[in-house]
């Protein structure tokens, strides 16, 4: 088999395949006439082992002790899952700290000595720090939006009974003019307070 069709089944181009062979990774048997690379269907297989593991980005030099060095390949894996660990956490926090940087709307030229200081040298603790406010600015918007619901929860329950107690009144004492202004006044009364629980609340 060819190089070209090895490319065709494989998905992996002729320069890798070479590269793979200079890095000892894949040794194709040669024409012993022509001295030409003969790749064989073990030769495919292999290759996409190697593609595979590529695709997880496993160094070269981790794939050469798997194939041929007889290094388990979970433990090529477990090592390998710390470094992501460790590339994920920076990338978070890079993350973070663009959008504090976008949120902050300011050029390269307003980045104090100060803020470069704990952006660069003590960027953990900057991020740690920055991290704990905005989890505790999402605390109190939960806290606030808890008592703003309880607060109109509270409201509507205290305008039921005062519409089922003035009901009753209306049926027993008030002639009817005074049931419509003393309904109108209580209306406003009611909504005036919903007003006011609301705006002091959403402060």
């Amino acid at each position: 088999m060819k190089i070209k069709d090895v490319e065709k089944r494989t998905g992996i181009t002729s320069y890798n395949i070479r590269f793979y062979e200079k890095e000892n990774l894949l040794i194709p048997k040669r024409n012993p006439v022509n001295g030409y690379r003969e790749y064989t269907e073990e030769d495919i297989l292999l290759l996409n082992r190697i593609k595979m593991l590529r695709m997880l980005d496993i160094p070269v030099s981790d794939i050469r002790k798997i194939l041929y060095e007889k290094e388990a390949l979970t433990s090529v894996l477990n090592t390998h899952l710390l470094k992501i660990k460790e590339e994920e956490n920076r990338l978070r926090q890079n993350y973070f700290l663009c959008e504090e940087l976008i949120k902050m709307d300011m050029s390269v030229t307003d980045l104090s000595e100060e803020m470069l200081d704990k952006m660069i040298s003590g960027k953990e603790e900057y991020i740690y720090q920055l991290e704990r406010i905005k989890r505790q600015d999402r605390i109190q918007k939960i806290f606030d939006i808890s008592k703003l619901i309880v607060c109109i929860v509270g409201g509507v329950i205290a305008v039921i009974m005062c519409v089922q107690l003035y009901l009753e009144l209306c049926n027993t004492y008030m002639s009817v003019p005074f049931k419509v202004i003393t309904f109108v006044l209580g209306l406003i009364l009611v909504v005036s307070i919903l007003r006011i629980i609301v705006c002091n609340e959403t402060k």
